[in-house]
């Protein structure tokens, strides 16, 4: 966390230096934390930081590749200052520089979500101008040339690029009725072709790397990275949902149980429900008391783990709780069931 902030008063003070005149007198530029897995931990993300190339009259930010050889640089706004989401037209700018020296340049619509390999090959995600829904992915090699140039009929959210410069991902974002709506797209940029497009069964991730030939890791702040191959086969189904289950906030614990429990056909077996019972209760001091719909979907939820275990008594706790928090909880009529089990057992 204090390196994340560190970073953010960087970018504060130079953007306000920017702002308020300071003149720089080189070329310059600080580096940021690089992406890195190790051991299945997963470092902060990277952010941009901020640069100035006096001899381009060119203020923006950039990121730096993870051998810090390279410098990639954009601005979304034209050359008068116009911020992105305001140009109609007026294309912003991008450098590619290595050590201090730039050796690619071009324009773009609106450049975002810069990323630069060890090899000095480039994305970006250009969220273009206009309404509706759009973005396109762009590739470059060290020289500036095109790689990619793949248009989507949706809006970009994120991308990343492996270390060597050899692969790449786009994620977009939703798009009713549209098949570019939420999905990955996964290149090989040596071959400058689009192999595989899918959308995450995990949903969208906040970083990538990619291990091996064939296997791409998505990765989750807080939760780790899980692995797909390229065509999206999801190889790390019940790491995920064990993350999801220690370590994942309320509304993803709460929703991943109750697709694990419907997977089991409402009746999940003894180890799941130990499982499920465990992560219900370490989220549930989590949700705040106004939150009634929240709380009653909790109680549900466990108690339907108490009545598939033949924990009767336990589990109509749970639903007359539930119900006594929101009636459309949807326990009303396992609740009557059980309490005229219980009464005709005499427990």
């Amino acid at each position: 966390m204090e390196a994340v902030t560190g970073l953010l008063d960087r970018r504060t003070m130079k953007l306000l230096g920017w702002l308020f005149g300071r003149q720089p007198t080189e070329e310059q530029h600080s580096p940021v934390p690089k992406l890195s897995i190790q051991q299945g931990v997963v470092a902060p993300l990277s952010l941009a930081d901020f640069i100035e190339i006096p001899s381009r009259n060119f203020q923006g930010e950039c990121v730096r590749s993870p051998n810090g050889c390279y410098t990639v640089a954009w601005r979304d706004g034209d050359d008068s200052g116009a911020p992105g989401a305001r140009r109609r037209s007026e294309h912003g700018r991008y450098y590619l520089l290595k050590g201090g020296r730039v050796i690619a340049e071009g324009l773009m619509a609106r450049p975002n979500d810069g990323k630069v390999a060890d090899n000095g090959t480039f994305i970006f995600n250009d969220w273009g101008f206009g309404d509706g829904l759009k973005g396109t992915f762009r590739a470059f090699d060290s020289l500036g040339q095109n790689l990619i140039v793949r248009r989507f009929r949706a809006n970009l959210l994120n991308n990343g690029i492996s270390f060597d410069g050899r692969f790449a991902v786009c994620q977009t974002c939703n798009a009713p009725g549209s098949s570019d709506g939420s999905v990955l797209s996964v290149f090989d940029l040596t071959r400058g072709a689009e192999v595989g497009k899918w959308m995450p069964q995990t949903g969208w991730a906040n970083f990538y790397d990619f291990s091996q030939d064939g296997v791409i890791l998505l990765g989750y702040r807080g939760l780790g990275a899980f692995r797909y191959t390229w065509t999206g086969e999801f190889l790390d189904r019940e790491a995920w949902h064990e993350a999801i289950l220690s370590k994942g906030a309320y509304g993803s614990v709460l929703g991943m149980a109750e697709r694990l429990i419907k997977n089991a056909n409402g009746r999940p077996p003894t180890e799941l429900v130990e499982r499920l019972v465990k992560a219900i209760d370490r989220i549930a001091p989590a949700i705040v008391d106004e939150d009634l719909k929240t709380r009653a979907w909790a109680l549900k939820l466990r108690g339907v783990c108490m009545d598939a275990q033949g924990n009767l008594r336990e589990a109509l706790d749970c639903y007359r709780r539930a119900l006594a928090l929101d009636p459309k909880a949807g326990v009303k009529r396992r609740a009557d069931q059980v309490r005229k089990i219980l009464g005709a057992t005499g427990l």
